[in-house]
């Protein structure tokens, strides 16, 4: 079996390694493999209340979007596209979250060309291969929100910035200096990657025997300052609302919680098997400590094959996938807000694959066929159980530990009520949530009175009437009977004494067995 199984891995090797042109087969086959896992669940989890805030905002102008989401916590690029998607393709969830897919398979491209021009063939089909079957890739590219996005423009910025670096051609700086621009206007946190760059920028000056006066002028070279001045003349009208955003956060505080040592477990446990730090137990753990171990010794090896201008990249590489995660642990340190959370890092969790593709490729070149064969069987069986984790938990908010049902709760509501029954929201998170799948037979609304307006996320609602109730009292003289729907850890209270109670039920989750969703149903005589 072995030797029938290294004929056919040698037979099919040699095939490939000789027809140079068949290599976009393979590219093809990879992403329409990725393709696939995005859409297997696609629509399987309710959408959730960042995804839900993308879907209300595109309603609006694009003027609006930009006013809205200036007093949110991100720049509006990516939901400036999204009413564009979703004004060609509609607003279902499919809709929304398709455009992820296909900015995350522009990310694979860009990953892939630059991998295969700095590494070579096989290398970039090694680093493909893992990236195409990453959980955290494959989770966030099923997200109507901007991080494939972000990671599409930082891996094409990569690749256009190392032909720039090459050729010294001017128009390719400026476009690097387009594309750190537009990664600013989709995500701050795109300056994590671009900090990255330099950060290697500086490492290769040092390398080249520079020092002093020498190394500062290498490093302040013409055609960076000519990018980066692009790109920040190009952000100057976005700059006064960053600030402000960037001051509302630190000063209010968010909900993400504090960096630790279990934040290091986290990461690692969600990049390779989408759990938890806690939750990688036992066999588990050990695999993942043993292929951990295997892969730095791997790294020193591979870094030790390599050419001159080979470890060049690899150094890039390297930044582009510890750099980003060190940086925003550092940032979230006390006295600032924590601000560390794993799908910030996807395109760090995309460099990573790269990286181990590249490293797997070269360190494995020339070993023995079972060797190669086991290591890479380890790796796609610590992929598979990521997938199959990631599959599982879906949407789950492990950040929250909720498991989002909206879907679930306004359906439910509407198959116990006649048409015409209109369902409140508890909060206006809830409804932001539930809005989406309002239909014109049970319409859905919140309380302007119990909705405290303190976040940017609101301004949306604060300033339009539209599904708000001013007044409460009015509305239940008009409607009788109505649903009052949401999340609570206990009871659900009603802001009314005299609403009667008629009908209710709630929702347990499958993945945790808490219940986090209610609904009562209330008539007022």
């Amino acid at each position: 079996m072995i030797i029938t199984m290294k004929t056919l891995f040698s037979t099919v090797g040699t095939f490939f390694q000789n027809r140079p042109a068949y290599d976009w087969l393979f590219f093809g086959l990879a992403i329409a493999l990725y393709v696939g896992l995005s859409i297997i669940d696609l629509t399987k989890g309710s959408i959730w209340f960042d995804e839900a805030f993308s879907a209300y905002l595109v309603q609006f102008s694009f003027a609006d979007i930009a006013r809205y989401t200036g007093t949110d916590v991100h720049p509006p690029f990516y939901y400036w596209l999204l009413k564009i998607w979703t004004d060609m393709f509609g607003t279902t969830e499919a809709a929304f979250r398709s455009m992820s897919i296909l900015f995350g398979a522009i990310a694979a491209l860009f990953g892939y060309l630059w991998t295969r021009k700095a590494f070579g063939r096989r290398a970039a089909f090694f680093a493909l291969g893992i990236l195409v079957m990453s959980p955290l890739f494959i989770r966030y590219s099923q997200e109507a929100r901007m991080y494939t996005l972000a990671a599409a423009i930082i891996m094409a910025a990569t690749y256009v910035m190392t032909l720039a670096r090459e050729t010294n051609k001017r128009w390719l700086w400026i476009v690097y200096g387009v594309l750190v621009s537009m990664g600013m206007w989709t995500h701050y946190f795109t300056a994590l990657a671009w900090i990255a760059h330099l950060v290697w920028h500086l490492v290769d000056v040092r390398r080249m025997g520079k020092k002093g006066k020498a190394l500062w002028r290498a490093f302040f070279a013409k055609d960076w300052l000519w990018a980066y001045g692009i790109a920040a003349v190009l952000y100057l009208p976005w700059l006064p609302a960053m600030a402000y955003q960037l001051l509302a956060i630190q000063t209010q505080g968010f909900w993400i919680g504090p960096v630790g040592i279990n934040t290091v477990g986290n990461y690692f446990g969600t990049l390779v098997y989408f759990l938890k730090g806690e939750q990688i137990i036992g066999w588990f753990a050990a695999i993942l400590i043993l292929l951990g171990m295997l892969f730095f010794v791997l790294l020193r090896r591979t870094y030790r094959k390599m050419g001159k201008p080979t470890k060049t990249m690899f150094w890039l590489l390297f930044c582009l996938a510890a750099v980003p995660p060190i940086l925003l642990f550092v940032a979230s340190l006390p006295p600032l807000t924590p601000s560390f959370v794993e799908r910030y890092l996807l395109p760090a969790a995309i460099a990573s694959a790269l990286l181990a593709g590249v490293v797997f490729s070269v360190s494995l070149r020339g070993q023995a066929f079972w060797r190669q064969l086991l290591v890479m069987s380890a790796v796609a069986f610590v992929l598979l159980i990521g997938l199959v984790n990631m599959y599982d938990l879906n949407n789950y908010n492990k950040s929250s530990g909720v498991d989002i049902q909206t879907r679930e709760l306004v359906q439910t509501a509407m198959a116990k009520s006649e048409p015409g029954v209109p369902i409140i929201a508890s909060s206006p998170w809830t409804f932001y949530e539930a809005i989406f799948y309002e239909t014109p037979e049970h319409q859905i609304y919140f309380i302007d009175e119990t909705t405290e307006y303190i976040y940017g996320s609101l301004d949306m609602l604060k300033e339009n009437d539209m599904h708000k109730i001013k007044d409460l009292d009015a509305f239940t003289e008009q409607n009788s009977t109505f649903w009052f729907v949401g999340y609570a850890d206990g009871e659900l209270e009603p802001p009314r004494d005299d609403w009667k109670a008629i009908d209710s039920f709630f929702l347990i989750s499958d993945i945790d067995g808490k219940t986090v969703y209610k609904a009562t149903k209330y008539q007022v005589n």
